[in-house]
């Protein structure tokens, strides 16, 4: 067997967690240089602390109490580089890049400002006439279809004249027998007036006597023979008049809009009808229709289709209506905040998508006095009438007004709002001059429009102005195949913020809101 060095005996004695005592008296019995019995081949194993000698423990507990402050002076100073080479990454810019800005331009303009409102609404008739007949009967012909073109005084439905002919017929006999009444009426009083003649026998004198009841009583008969030739004469105009109504004529020109009556219907007539309708799809204001005469049916006018009301002393049935196409109009519903701004008269745009966007001259026609509420947002029907009628355009179709409710004079010196900084009571403009050389002028501002703000004084037609800044960034070694291009953010009072692009001069107008007039 080899022999054991001291070092590896002990580590030996000490594997398996053996006592010392044990160890000791196994070392003994071997003898030098010998393994004890029971210890050989087992794996030498770190010697337990427990089982180290005093010196040996306090030596170690000594490096572990110079061990723990140098590994946190090791730690902190990990910590310092780590924030030091962050910074030094946020604050510096990579090696390939560059950052600039460059400030985005416009000019000063001269030219009409103005402000507007908009509103949509749906396309109607410059007016609707419901024809009616303005005898009772029965419908025998309806002469016309939706979408015809009818002419006024054009025969568009009639009613069956049989009973109408007999009225007229029995009117007449009528007439004739109170007039023969009458006629023997005055010959009574006639006779009554002349008295009785006697004559004397005896004496030949002869003598005239009037009856004062005889005559009271004729001229009574010739009274209610009268009557009764004024009764039936105008009996007899009625019954004309309703045998002429049975034949019932466009009371005006225009476009069937709908056709109400059918053969076999009975209708019921009236003295007089009208019809007003309201516009749009809430309320608004309307007009007071007209009461025609003769077999024309009763016309009624409105600003545009909607519901229809009657007035008079008899309401007879819608067989025809009519809508007036010789102009046309919207009822746009504008809400409460912009209403007190809008007046009649004013001037007006109307765009009809439905006839590819084209867009026509309008005026303010008329405005509801009250509002109607939905939603909880109040608003007031507003009619406009177009100043002419476009080709192809149909009714109900969907149309978009604007609003003129504001505007500067034609030569005007305007810039965009973008470009006005205001501090209180003061205005001021950037100004850049032909060097490149930013200056700050005040302003007095005016009208606040579509187009821009308009500016009375401070500024001069052509002068660039300043209305905010762009911030790019641009790398040297971009692969793109543009050049120039840039990101960012753009700054600028007027509500410029937030938007994106490279430098350069921005158009007139559209540029946000911008400061009241001073």
């Amino acid at each position: 067997m080899a022999p054991v060095r001291h070092s590896d005996a002990v580590r030996v004695l000490h594997a398996g967690g053996c006592h010392c005592a044990h160890a000791g008296s196994a070392l003994s019995t071997a003898g030098p240089g010998r393994i004890p019995a029971g210890v050989e081949g087992r794996r030498p194993q770190t010697i337990d602390k427990k089982f180290q000698p005093a010196h040996m423990l306090a030596r170690e507990h000594e490096r572990m109490r110079i061990s723990k402050p140098v590994l946190a002076n090791t730690g902190l100073a990990a910590g310092v580089v780590a924030i030091a080479v962050t910074a030094w990454l946020v604050l510096q810019p990579s090696s390939g890049s560059t950052a600039s800005a460059s400030q985005l331009t416009s000019t000063v303009q001269q030219g009409t400002v103005s402000t507007s409102i908009t509103a949509s609404g749906n396309l109607a008739a410059l007016s609707e006439t419901d024809a009616a007949f303005e005898t009772s009967g029965t419908i025998a012909t309806v002469d016309v279809s939706v979408g015809q073109t009818v002419e006024k005084g054009q025969t568009i439905a009639t009613l069956e004249t049989a009973d109408l002919d007999t009225a007229v017929s029995d009117a007449k006999t009528t007439l004739t027998n109170a007039r023969n009444a009458l006629t023997r009426a005055q010959t009574q009083l006639s006779e009554a007036e002349a008295g009785t003649t006697t004559t004397d026998q005896r004496t030949g004198e002869t003598t005239t006597t009037v009856s004062t009841q005889e005559v009271d009583s004729a001229q009574s008969g010739v009274e209610q023979a009268q009557t009764t030739v004024t009764t039936a004469t105008r009996a007899l105009t009625e019954a004309q008049q309703n045998r002429a109504a049975a034949t019932l004529t466009a009371p005006i020109a225009g476009l069937v809009v709908a056709v109400d009556g059918t053969v076999g219907q009975s209708v019921s007539g009236g003295s007089s009808s009208s019809s007003s309708s309201t516009s749009s799809s809430s309320s608004g204001s309307s007009t007071t229709g007209s009461t025609a005469s003769g077999g024309s049916g009763t016309s009624g006018s409105s600003t545009s289709s909607g519901s229809s009301s009657s007035s008079g002393s008899g309401s007879s049935t819608s067989v025809v209506t009519i809508a007036d196409t010789s102009g046309y109009t919207i009822s746009a519903s504008v809400p409460e905040a912009d209403i007190a701004s809008v007046q009649v008269g004013q001037a007006a745009t109307v765009t009809l998508p439905a006839v590819d966007d084209t867009t026509v001259d309008a005026t303010v026609y008329s405005i509801s006095p009250t509002g109607t509420t939905s939603n909880s947002v109040v608003t007031f029907a507003t009619v406009i009438k177009l100043d002419s009628v476009p080709d192809g355009a149909r009714i109900g179709s969907s149309a978009t007004a604007t609003i003129t409710t504001a505007s500067s004079a034609t030569d005007a010196l305007y810039v965009p709002s973008a470009a006005i900084t205001t501090d209180g009571d003061t205005s001021t403009v950037d100004v850049v001059d032909d060097s490149g050389n930013t200056s700050t002028v005040p302003v007095t501002t005016g009208l606040v429009g579509d187009e821009g703000t308009v500016i009375t004084s401070g500024l001069t037609a052509g002068q660039r102005v300043v209305i905010g800044t762009v911030s790019e960034e641009s790398s040297s070694n971009s692969s793109s195949s543009s050049s120039g291009s840039s990101s960012g953010s753009m700054s600028g009072s007027g509500g410029m913020s937030g938007m994106s692009g490279s430098g350069g001069e921005m158009p007139q107008g559209g540029m946000g809101g911008g400061p009241g007039g001073n």
